[in-house]
């Protein structure tokens, strides 16, 4: 109020003229005064709103097990509304700080560290050494014959970003080393002994000058072909075995998997992935995309491809390269458009990554009094039409005894090794996505059989559950509930409404029913299944990705 009468009393007339004169100024003057109040009401409320927005606004992977980052050409007051890990895009590369010899600039590399530090977000520093956007200095002293300058040089950069960024949380120390060799390697060592000395160098002078980060190597065209992916786990595991490696990067850029010509298989992506989980290592997306102009395109793809590396135990992080249109390396890839509007599949996304909360485990638990067929029960999750528990005789869950999934949240298990401690856990999933695994419960089956008595529950409404698995490849599960007798029909439908397969036409008495339907035989894409039972009807939306 006191700005207010400021802003007011600097405009006032000095009484000091006739009456008219005073009217006048005076009437001047309260016009003013109100066009200050206005324009002071309004900025307070943009501000007000603002700071709510920031208040409310967090990113998308808050509170999950695993990152989900950008990389980043210049701040954005949007950046922490949507991502929660930053890579700079281009300012880390050696031959943007030191493009002329012995001259740095630091300052946007400066920028974009500051920024993920203050937020408490993880920082990636990319990279040490690739075979592009290298200064063309160093490849000119390899081309004089310099080897013993070359690699004074390439120590030096190294050092220098170690001792100006300590809290590095992952760094790619050598970039694409299958497709973008760095050209002065034989000054680091070359082939050598092991096919990739000049590779171990530059690790063992980054584990020397950033002791406190994760390194990584990076690498695209990885997962689409067996032969690569061996190449690549030979690679990881020269570094590995000298205690140089903390994570395997694999980019991910939509025209790694899929072209205008060829689509590579879900089936031999996840499986060169599951392969390069072996090793150990935690895998990181580093550079994920999917440049399609079409939003429709664009969503079905995230919706195929960006699950196969959320879901997957051994990825710990995914990286976008670049969100915003105009501001991307590839033209059609962008999630916010020139109008800040997300397109379709950042809204999916933005639910996909929510997901169900992750299940509260409640019994059994103890060492005494647990029979060898206990009955596992934890509290539903919001939102959740489906969960998946595991049951295991180590902690670790490297194999199970059940993995099972259901709707309900009770399990009735068979009868169980007795006298032995078993450990269960539980997950939730729905048409966005699957929750992180609870914590584990442990108990001690005994030897007492106890008798089970099945209950059949009659549902109080009909109602068409989301498939499970979704996507999946090549057959799913179709649950739906029948809360009186009905003629009953279930149909799957492809994106042009038409019929693809009847599943269910007949009369159903109340209860809960699976049907399991094969899509051997047909290509990937989005379907639609419906049931129809009386005046209810409803629909819901499937991907098959094979």
């Amino acid at each position: 109020m006191l700005a207010l009468f400021t802003i007011c009393r600097s405009h006032a007339p000095g009484i000091q003229h006739d009456y008219f004169q005073q009217l006048a100024a005076s009437a001047k003057a309260r016009s003013r005064c109100a066009r200050q109040l206005r324009t002071v009401v309004l900025m307070l409320l943009a501000a007000i709103a603002l700071q709510s927005e920031r208040a409310s606004s967090q990113p998308l992977a808050t509170g999950k097990s695993k990152f989900l980052g950008s990389c980043m050409q210049s701040i954005r007051s949007d950046f922490s509304k949507y991502w929660n890990q930053v890579t700079p895009e281009n300012a880390g590369k050696w031959g943007s700080v030191e493009g002329t010899r012995d001259v740095y600039n630091w300052t946007p590399l400066d920028n974009i560290y500051n920024y993920a530090i203050v937020n408490g977000f993880a920082y990636r520093h990319h990279n040490f050494v690739w075979g592009q956007q290298q200064p063309s200095w160093i490849t000119s002293l390899d081309s004089a014959n310099q080897p013993a300058q070359v690699r004074a040089q390439v120590e030096e950069w190294i050092r220098l970003v170690g001792e100006r960024y300590p809290k590095i949380t992952y760094i790619d120390v050598v970039n694409e080393p299958l497709n973008a060799p760095a050209s002065y390697r034989n000054a680091l060592g070359g082939n050598g002994t092991t096919g990739w000395d000049w590779v171990i160098t530059v690790f063992q002078w980054a584990r020397k000058y950033c002791p406190g980060a994760q390194l990584h190597i990076n690498e695209y065209n990885v997962l689409q072909s067996n032969v690569v992916t061996d190449r690549y786990m030979a690679l990881i595991d020269t570094l590995k075995a000298r205690g140089l490696i903390d994570g395997i990067g694999i980019q991910g850029h939509y025209f790694e998997f899929k072209g205008t010509s060829y689509s590579y298989p879900i089936s031999t992506l996840k499986s060169n992935l599951d392969r390069l989980a072996t090793r150990g290592l935690p895998i990181y997306i580093t550079e994920f995309d999917i440049n399609e102009l079409d939003d429709a395109v664009q969503l079905q793809n995230y919706q195929t491809y960006f699950p196969l590396f959320w879901q997957h135990p051994a990825v710990k992080g995914i990286t976008l390269w670049g969100y915003v249109e105009s501001m991307i390396w590839k033209p059609y890839a962008f999630l916010v458009d020139y109008r800040n509007a997300p397109r379709p599949a950042l809204r999916w996304l933005s639910n996909y990554i929510a997901g169900p909360s992750v299940p509260i485990l409640l019994s059994p638990i103890g060492t005494s009094g647990i029979p060898r067929n206990p009955k596992l029960v934890w509290r539903s999750s919001a939102s959740a039409t489906l969960y998946s528990v595991q049951v295991s005789v180590d902690s670790t869950f490297t194999t199970t005894l059940v993995d099972v999934s259901l709707s309900d949240t009770v399990l009735q298990l068979s009868p169980l090794r007795p006298n032995t401690t078993h450990y269960w856990r539980v997950n939730a999933t729905n048409q966005y996505g699957t929750s992180d695994y609870s914590l584990g419960l442990s108990f001690v089956a005994g030897s007492t059989v106890v008798s089970v008595e099945e209950v059949r529950q009659i549902p109080g409404e009909f109602t068409l559950r989301q498939n499970y698995p979704n996507p999946f490849n090549p057959t799913t599960n179709l649950e739906f509930h029948v809360s009186s007798s009905e003629f009953v029909s279930l149909n799957v439908l492809d994106v042009l409404g038409r019929e693809v397969e009847t599943l269910v036409r007949e009369q159903r008495q109340p209860g809960t029913y699976t049907v399991r339907w094969s899509a051997s035989g047909l290509p990937s894409g989005v379907y639609f299944y419906r049931l129809q039972a009386g005046s209810f009807v409803e629909t819901k939306k499937m991907i098959l990705a094979k």
